[in-house]
């Protein structure tokens, strides 16, 4: 039997990562977050420390549960995108996979709410769509920059 390549591994995760996003979009109702009312502590504790500028993103998760989800589902759906384009023999794809996965994700978040609309109780959101996009930015800037630190280090440890 042959081993599976790099490449294949993370397309059947990527490809189980978006069914289980198309499962929680065919919910009518799905699983809310947990309470989040910590984050009202957590944003005094920043405040007394003089790092009360830190709490808006805390104050916009606590305000918009629902687009905090999308976002956080579709930064994940963005960190499991690029490497599995980054595998990819295919040089044009290998190479931009940051934009690919931007765009690849966002066409996805686009049948994903198309599909929220035959979906009981649900309804397609735009809101929605911006919060999907803003997680693949994200994820993808997230990456950027772990291979950024990760070349300065490897940079100052060949000099040093």
């Amino acid at each position: 039997m042959r081993k599976p390549s790099e490449f294949q591994v993370f397309v059947s995760i990527t490809c189980a990562y978006a069914a289980f996003l198309f499962y929680l979009s065919s919910l009518s109702s799905p699983p809310g977050l947990p309470d989040l009312r910590f984050l009202y502590e957590f944003g005094y504790s920043l405040r007394d420390l003089g790092l009360g500028f830190l709490v808006y993103p805390f104050y916009l998760a606590y305000r918009h549960p629902d687009k905090f989800a999308h976002f956080a589902l579709y930064t994940v759906l963005g960190m499991l995108l690029h490497p599995t384009l980054s595998s990819s023999k295919n040089v044009a794809v290998n190479k931009y996979a940051a934009p690919f996965s931007i765009l690849i994700g966002t066409l996805y978040g686009i049948t994903d709410e198309f599909h929220q609309t035959f979906v009981p109780h649900r309804s397609a959101s735009l809101m929605d769509l911006c919060a999907d996009f803003l997680g693949l930015l994200f994820a993808q800037f997230l990456i950027l920059l772990y291979f950024g630190i990760k070349r300065l280090i490897r940079s100052k440890e060949v000099r040093g």
